[in-house]
Parts: C-alpha cells; structure tokens; sequence
C-alpha cells in the first residue's frame, strides 16, 4: 500500500506542477511498462485525482481542484519552512490563534512548538481542526481540536459542527493557508467545506495572516474564501516576483518576503 500510495504522489506532484503527465513520461519517471502506467491512471481517474485522455492525464481542471496531504507536504518544503519561521515572529504572548490545516501551517504549529518551548511565548491558546497539528502541540501549550467529520486527505476535520464551534469562537489571529491566489480571485481553496473554515475564521478573528509559498501566485483553486480586503498579512517566499508583490499590495494587502 506504501508503494502504491508513493508511486500515485510522484504523478500527483508533476500533474500538480505541469498540469498533466504523458505516458511516456510516466513510465519513465517511474520505470513501469505501459500497461503498469496506464493501470496507475486509471486508479487516479477513479480517486478523482486526474483525468485521462490521448496517452496522458491531466489535473482535473486547470484549477487545482483536489487535494492530498502527503502530496503537498513534499511541495516546496524549504520555502514553506521559511515562511513558517517568519510567521512565528507575529506571535505575541497571550495570543488566542486559529490554525487551518494546510502544510504550511502545520510547519508553523512546529517552529511555534520549538519558540514555546524555549519560553519565547506564554500562554499561547490554540484552536485547530488539523488532526496533525493537535499531535504537534499537545505537549508545549494549551491546544484545543474541533471536531465534525474527518477527511483523510486533509487531516482535518470539517462541516457543520466544525464551523459552528470556530463561529462560537474569538481569536486574536487566524493563520490560514492557501491553495492559490490571483488578482481576480482573491485567496482560493479546492472545496467548499475548507472555504467555509477560512471565511468563518477570517470572521471571527481580529487578524487574518496568510502563508503562500510564491508557487501559489496566479492559480485560482476551485473556491474562493477572501478577496483580500480581510486579510491583514501575506507571508511569502523570496522566489516570488516583484510584479506579484505588486499586484497583491495594490489590493491593500500587506506583504511580508521572508529571504534565505
């Protein structure tokens, strides 16, 4: 199963990257026959992953539109962790946060560990619904999970209670990932459960501080949960464009670029 689930995020991540994967290149990457690559396509086709069409499969849509933990946490790492350092600098003590799920929050939950338990912070309050961040915090500081109905693929949990309990609360900040961000559509998501999450936490919180590797410019995933205009922070990777910088500052967006 290991094997199988490793050979399905290596086409994930170049569909993900290019759009699509041919055969040929598939069965070079993976050094499988043809029959063997076209078994593995239509095993995505049928999770919802890709779609296959003339001797290659393709992402969904060119939106982005589905999601996998294990894929996106090998996406980007030293720019994800980056950002996640710089994200611990927003932190003050006292503060009651809300977490989201993404990857790269998660990285932040640890760089937030490790600054807790060097008595950088104190009485730090966080609420979450991601399953692996809960198991990350459990130990430095007071870390509180919301229930609803779990979905693997993210980790976390969603629905009708979890938007309920995030309603019912107030937080100081709200530190959210993104699965894309362009002009036109503001910050956007693959589906409509996370993008109730963000804009119910976004709602509720006095600040809202976005993590967005520089690879998430001028995609639009499939829903979109904030036009900017409550969003307080942007932190990003140094990989990213001046133009882009730009574009996200002239929509009244904070831009903080963490370097190398």
């Amino acid at each position: 199963m290991k094997k199988t689930i490793a050979t399905e995020n290596v086409i994930i991540k170049e569909m993900q990257l290019n759009g699509f994967v041919t055969l040929k290149s598939a069965m070079q990457k993976l050094g499988v026959s043809e029959a063997t690559a076209r078994r593995l396509f239509a095993r995505l086709e049928e999770k919802g992953y890709g779609i296959r069409s003339h001797g290659k499969i393709s992402l969904p849509d060119s939106s982005y539109s589905f999601y996998r933990y294990e894929t996106s946490e090998e996406l980007y790492v030293k720019e994800k962790k980056r950002i996640a350092r710089e994200a611990v600098k927003c932190i003050n003590d006292g503060d009651t946060i809300f977490l989201d799920s993404g990857t790269t929050v998660c990285l932040f939950s640890m760089a937030l560990n490790e600054a807790i338990k060097q008595k950088q912070f104190k009485n730090v309050k966080v609420f979450t619904n991601s399953y692996m961040i809960i198991n990350i915090l459990n130990d430095s500081s007071e870390v509180n999970l919301i229930g609803g109905t779990y979905r693997p693929n993210r980790k976390d949990f969603c629905g009708y209670m979890t938007e309920k309990a995030i309603k019912d609360c107030h937080f100081d900040k709200c530190i959210l990932g993104t699965d894309g961000y362009s002009a036109s559509a503001g910050f956007s998501t693959t589906d409509f459960e996370s993008a109730r999450i963000c804009e119910t936490a976004i709602a509720n919180s006095d600040n809202c501080i976005i993590l967005m590797d520089s690879h998430k410019y001028n995609k639009a995933a499939l829903v979109s949960f904030s036009k900017g205009d409550n969003v307080s922070l942007v932190i990003t990777d140094d990989n990213i464009s001046d133009s882009a910088v730009k574009t996200i500052l002239r929509n009244g967006i904070n831009v903080r670029i963490c370097e190398k």
